[in-house]
Formats: C-alpha cells, structure tokens, sequence
C-alpha cells in the first residue's frame, strides 16, 4: 500500500490536505479523489465536508505529482 496525499482546494478559500492509502496497483490520483469527497447528483458537483470543491491534485511521499 502506498500513501499519497490528496490537496483539495475549496470555495470557501481553504485547502484540505488528506493522506489516503491505495494498493500499489490503483495508484492515481483520481481514484484517491473519490475516496474521499461527497458527489452532489442534482448539481454534478464535488464536496469535501459540505463544502464545494474548486480543484485536486495528489503528490506521493516523496513530493512526486501522481496523475
């Protein structure tokens, strides 16, 4: 298993930063994503918390971008 980081950026103007652990062979950044965040169906939005997601990217341990 490896541990990534998920930086979420939100509307109200905070960035989460969350450790998730996925099976070496899952690595990407978007499957990370779903882990953690709510989808609101009537609007095809993300939320993290309640709060409305602008935009996501992941860096493995070493700081390396994951796609």
């Amino acid at each position: 298993m490896e541990l990534i980081a998920i930086i979420l950026h939100l509307l109200n103007g905070e960035v989460a930063k969350i450790p998730v652990g996925l099976a070496l062979n899952k690595v990407t950044c978007e499957n990370a994503f779903y882990k953690v965040v709510d989808k609101n169906e009537n609007q095809n939005t993300f939320h993290y918390k309640g709060v409305e997601i602008l935009g996501y990217y992941c860096k493995n341990n070493k700081g390396d971008w994951i796609p």
